[in-house]
């Protein structure tokens, strides 16, 4: 009996109740309905505002065996997820996840998932409230993510978010960590040079990145009310900004904070345009006053000014080499809809 055989021999309920086994304490066994009835329930102990997001990961799309293992794969679904609730200065409570096995799926790839997932929960503070398993023609993992904003009585209309569309002229941009160190893992991972000891924070960076939800709070309460996370591209995110705020954007490469390693091991250029347009980094672009952006910096978790937001060339954003000149990477960000990714 092969491993396949196994997991189709298990069937639906006993393979239900073996995740549930393995995920441990991250399943949200004392909210008022747990998973095993038809839906979840949760109390709300004090006032605020709910905020829900969802995404999925495909096979073949989002990762390949030969470039993270299926350990990495449930990490990254849930890093994927909260970095969402981060860039919006919630605090995670709980997770839906929906999977689809594909037929090439076996029984010991599942709990590695699942191991993954377990490990990116803990490490996230996030727990899992209910989900599903399908059957399907290809492997496929999508998580609904909730997190919560409390009001306190004083709150008016200001609600206390971090919003895309709240950039100003005149406000700074910054961002968590280095930017491009997730693509350049993986550009290193598929030119055949995994063995290299000096990448291991770059694979790190692109198998097993960690949200800046403590960040994101942080950024609240310093009065920051402008972020967005970075999954599809610098440039890219960057644009959303600029269209839903009306501003135009000015970033400094210069400034920009590249991972050493992959200036290293990569070069200047390359390193550049990954930074710019390799996206799935997962760290947060901060939009606001500067003084409120630099307090924020961390020795664990640096932030860095980058940019401006300006009057001119509203919604859209332009990169500016060392000589003030325009630079365009060879790619912006991803496109999901886009045959290549847009890439």
């Amino acid at each position: 009996m092969t491993n396949n055989d196994t997991l189709d021999a298990l069937g639906e309920f006993p393979l239900i109740a073996r995740i549930v086994e393995r995920l441990g304490d991250t399943i949200a066994a004392d909210i008022l309905v747990p998973s095993g009835d038809d839906a979840a329930a949760w109390l709300e102990s004090t006032p605020g505002v709910t905020i829900a997001t969802i995404d999925a990961m495909t096979e073949g799309t989002h990762w390949r065996s030969d470039t993270m293992s299926m350990v990495d794969v449930g990490w990254r679904t849930v890093a994927a997820n909260v970095s969402d609730l981060a860039a919006m200065g919630a605090t995670p409570a709980y997770l839906l996840v929906a999977a689809s096995l594909g037929p090439t799926l076996t029984l010991d790839d599942l709990d590695g998932f699942v191991d993954g997932l377990a490990d990116s929960c803990r490490a996230h503070s996030v727990r899992i409230a209910g989900g599903d398993i399908v059957r399907g023609s290809a492997t496929m993992f999508s998580i609904a993510a909730y997190g919560r904003v409390d009001l306190s009585p004083e709150t008016t209309e200001d609600l206390p978010l971090l919003r895309r569309s709240s950039a100003r002229v005149g406000d700074a941009i910054a961002i968590s960590g280095h930017p491009g160190a997730s693509a350049s893992g993986l550009a290193l991972i598929e030119a055949g040079r995994a063995a290299e000891p000096e990448a291991v924070p770059l694979f790190a960076a692109h198998r097993r990145p960690r949200a800046r939800t403590t960040l994101g709070l942080a950024a609240v309460r310093a009065g920051v009310r402008c972020a967005i996370d970075v999954s599809d591209g610098l440039l890219q995110d960057l644009d959303h900004v600029a269209h839903q705020s009306k501003v135009g954007i000015e970033l400094d490469c210069v400034a920009l904070p590249l991972h050493p390693a992959a200036r290293t091991l990569l070069g200047d250029t390359a390193a550049l345009d990954l930074a710019l347009g390799g996206g799935e980094d997962f760290e947060l672009l901060l939009v606001g006053p500067k003084d409120a952006l630099q307090s924020l910096h961390t020795s664990q978790v640096p932030v860095t000014v980058i940019g401006r937001a300006v009057a001119e060339h509203a919604g859209t954003t332009v990169a500016l080499d060392a000589q003030g000149t325009a630079y365009e990477p060879v790619r912006r960000g991803w496109d999901q809809l886009a045959e290549d990714g847009g890439r």
